[in-house]
């Protein structure tokens, strides 16, 4: 058991460290299906976003990606209920409360992106930007959001997904939307610690 502990924390511990490393201004801007191709391709990255801290890393990581670039940001925050909840028979009051919640939310993250974007004073298509909310599962609706936005700009148009890691340790061990998004390959992924 230790040899095997010890590997994987050490495994987990230099891959944080290539992915600091990738998210650097130089490295950042060669990354997310970017390297070898035009810096006057369009690139449109979908960034996950529920106002964690990790969260604001990836939508600050975009925004450098996106720095000077043509193309756009499409910031997702995903609603998403837990499985007992899904499949739980809640009644319209308790319904309503619940949608209630989420448009609070919706509203709040999107003043938050809003501001923090303001703030960074970037160019180009971090100013160019978009915040919405999906209902659904985390992963599979900014695969959609992805998908949309390659039918809308046709194949020339690089798409990325930025997410920040999970903060939460059972996700580690239960699975989260980085490694969802990975196990599914359409697009580059970029998670920011």
């Amino acid at each position: 058991m230790g040899p095997t502990v010890c590997g994987a924390a050490m495994a987990r511990q230099v891959k944080e460290q290539v992915v600091t490393m990738l998210t650097t201004n130089q490295v950042l801007g060669q990354t997310a299906g970017t390297i070898g191709r035009s810096p006057d391709t369009p690139v449109y990255a979908v960034v996950g976003f529920d106002g964690s801290a990790s969260a604001l890393r990836a939508l600050d990581a975009a925004a450098r990606l996106l720095h000077d670039r043509p193309g756009g940001m499409e910031v997702v925050y995903v609603a998403h209920l837990p499985a007992a909840a899904t499949g739980a028979d809640i009644g319209g009051e308790a319904s309503a409360a619940v949608r209630q919640s989420f448009d609070d939310a919706t509203r709040e993250l999107s003043a938050e992106v809003r501001a923090r974007l303001q703030r960074s004073h970037l160019r180009g298509a971090a100013q160019r930007w978009h915040f919405q909310r999906r209902d659904g599962a985390i992963a599979d609706e900014l695969l959609r959001v992805a998908d949309d936005l390659r039918d809308r700009h046709g194949p020339r148009a690089a798409v990325t997904i930025v997410v920040g890691r999970s903060e939460h340790r059972y996700h580690h061990v239960v699975g989260s939307v980085p490694r969802a998004l990975a196990r599914h390959n359409h697009y580059p992924l970029i998670v920011i610690p």
